[in-house]
């Protein structure tokens, strides 16, 4: 196996909850009167830090502070959370690495606690040697989670595989020196991972593909 260690990002990576965040800022639009935004218009508008999307859409940072912002979003997201579910191909890619041997790890920009439960609560736990999630909720960048993970590994950069499913996730593997595969079902279109140059997947399945042809 070429790499030696797979970083994952979760929230449209791993966990397929593209609608789920789309219907949240969806609400938030329609109290503050500023309109509508259907999945497809998320995926072409979703940047990091997540508070630039709000900036573009027009709310109001002088009478509303952000961190309230925040968890109105995450009050939204988890009444969509029973629609929420692992991509169909997940589990099965991380089975795949962990009997070749590859040390796996979560570098995510959610807030940690709501991580972990997430994780648990799919039953995934046991795939990841290490959790790496922000200290609130405000979907800032995760570039220094990432940095500090790739401090704590003994090995070449060259040898660590960043998957993701962000033009984010693309941003960071560059800062840390990791290969990126995106894949295009998540948070952000297709046509605008393709526009990064890495390698693009409809799904999960189609890069264990490609992984199983490079092994």
């Amino acid at each position: 196996m070429k790499y030696q260690h797979v970083i994952w990002d979760w929230n449209g990576t791993l966990l397929d909850d593209g609608l789920a965040s789309a219907q949240a800022v969806d609400r938030m639009l329609r109290n503050r009167n500023l309109g509508s935004i259907t999945l497809e218009e998320y995926r072409n508008r979703i940047t990091y830090p997540v508070i630039q999307l709000y900036y573009e859409a027009g709310f109001d940072f002088t009478n509303e502070s952000y961190e309230d912002m925040c968890e109105e979003y995450f009050r939204y997201y988890k009444e969509n959370a029973a629609a929420v579910s692992l991509h169909e191909d997940a589990v099965g890619l991380l089975s795949w690495l962990k009997g070749r041997g590859v040390r796996q790890h979560i570098v995510s920009a959610s807030e940690y606690g709501i991580l972990v439960a997430q994780i648990v609560h799919y039953g995934i736990r046991d795939y990841f040697d290490t959790i790496s999630g922000q200290k609130d909720k405000r979907g800032d960048s995760k570039e220094h989670l990432a940095r500090e993970l790739m401090a704590s590994l003994d090995t070449h950069p060259e040898k660590v595989l960043l998957i993701g499913d962000t033009i984010h996730d693309f941003e960071v593997a560059g800062h840390i020196g990791a290969q990126c595969f995106l894949v295009s079902n998540g948070h952000c279109s297709e046509e605008r991972l393709l526009a990064t140059g890495a390698p693009v997947f409809p799904n999960l399945g189609a890069l264990q593909q490609a992984l199983e042809q490079e092994a």
